[in-house]
């Protein structure tokens, strides 16, 4: 495994963010509005969340308008090969 996926593990040991990781997974693509609905935090956690999970590479983010939306990032942003955490959540999920 790289070594740059520490980061990413590291984002999806917080709680709150594999939550967020694990809702956006099943929706394909959610804005802030609706993680906020589901993970029940306030506006500004999630968006915190949201930022340090798109920094790390986990999640990309799209402006649709103005509204941005985040989708799971399932190609490495390190190396440009399928995610290790995208690939392991969905062998889980099975």
């Amino acid at each position: 495994m790289k070594t740059q996926c520490s980061k990413c593990f590291r984002n999806l040991g917080v709680n709150s963010r594999a939550d967020i990781y694990e809702y956006i997974e099943s929706k394909g693509s959610v804005n802030v509005t609706d993680i906020t609905g589901h993970t029940k935090l306030k506006q500004p956690t999630v968006s915190y969340h949201l930022k340090e999970m798109n920094e790390s590479g986990l999640l990309k983010k799209t402006l649709k308008g103005k509204e941005v939306f985040y989708s799971v990032n399932a190609d490495c942003p390190h190396d440009g090969y399928r995610c290790v955490v995208s690939h392991t959540s969905a062998s889980i999920n099975s």
